[in-house]
């Protein structure tokens, strides 16, 4: 007994019509009468009473129609699984800060599956820590975030360089700055990526807090489009990256680098040392630099 035979029976059981079972399945009325008549000769007994009002189950097929569904989702569902064991060996999962994709753009990934179009890549926004133990637990390919990073364990690659950068309303007080710095931020409301994330979390307990600087932590966002909104509207500094700023120039929004000891950090996609990496990961990570450099996209330009 074969699927189409089964899904062919089923279709003309509900339809009670050759011809509308036919039309259903897309198939030519002669062939659904010859599988079905395959069917019954496989089984020994008819399936329907035919007359020139249609069809007319017979007791064995309405017997058999419940088991026959039941076979045929089977059927399908391990045929689901099949197709996605086999999808899963070509996917890529990759962990990314947020706003990579963005910047990635949607030519990125339709010029690396024009090269590779039995590749999915799979790519998870989350925070550094997140990305790191996906990593860790062998949920993730590569990840996508900044330094440092402990390379007795993790492949590192650096993709670019990124500045720390301020966003400001154009009518900010301190937006006449050609720079500003961290004690810029003392008394002033700020935004920024948050606690969630490591390389945040670090700058703003060295550099801000542990400094004695006073601020109003007015939001904790990774939404680069509802934190500029926020600093238009409630003249909030939005604390970010170049490579955020370099997508988001609007004539009433000021960027100004931030003018520090250390002005940055290395993005890097990573790897775990040990692990053997598969031939389309490989693959990528030389697209992925390879594209970056082409597009300059390598080096942040403001």
């Amino acid at each position: 007994m074969q699927p189409k035979q089964l899904q062919y029976f089923i279709t003309a059981y509900a339809t009670k019509n050759i011809q509308r079972a036919a039309e259903k399945l897309f198939v030519s009325r002669q062939g659904i009468s010859k599988t079905i008549r395959e069917l019954e000769q496989e089984l020994g007994a008819d399936l329907f009473l035919r007359s020139s009002k249609g069809l007319e189950p017979t007791d064995f097929a309405e017997a058999l129609f419940p088991h026959a569904q039941k076979l045929l989702d089977e059927y399908n569902y391990i045929t689901g699984l099949n197709t996605l064991a086999k999808q899963k060996e070509n996917v890529i999962t990759i962990y990314a800060l947020d706003n990579i994709v963005k910047y990635l753009t949607a030519d990125f990934f339709h010029d690396f599956r024009t090269l590779h179009p039995n590749t999915i890549l799979s790519i998870i926004e989350s925070p550094d820590e997140a990305a790191l133990n996906a990593l860790l637990a062998q949920n993730a390919d590569f990840a996508i975030t900044t330094g440092p990073l402990d390379n007795t364990v993790f492949t590192l690659t650096p993709i670019f360089y990124t500045h720390y950068c301020m966003a400001l309303s154009a009518n900010h007080p301190l937006a006449t700055k050609e720079r500003l710095s961290y004690q810029d931020l003392h008394n002033q409301k700020i935004i920024s990526k948050g606690r969630a994330f490591r390389c945040f979390r670090d700058n703003m307990e060295k550099y801000i807090l542990g400094n004695g600087l006073n601020v109003d932590i007015f939001a904790e966002i990774t939404d680069s489009d509802v934190a500029l909104k926020l600093v238009k509207e409630s003249n909030v500094i939005y604390i970010s990256y170049d490579y955020i700023a370099a997508m988001h120039k609007q004539p009433d929004i000021i960027w100004k680098m931030l003018d520090a000891e250390i002005t940055g950090q290395n993005m890097y996609i990573v790897s775990l040392k040990n692990a053997l990496p598969r031939k389309i990961c490989r693959d990528l990570q030389i697209f992925l630099l390879t594209w970056l450099a082409a597009h300059n996209k390598d080096k942040i330009i403001l």
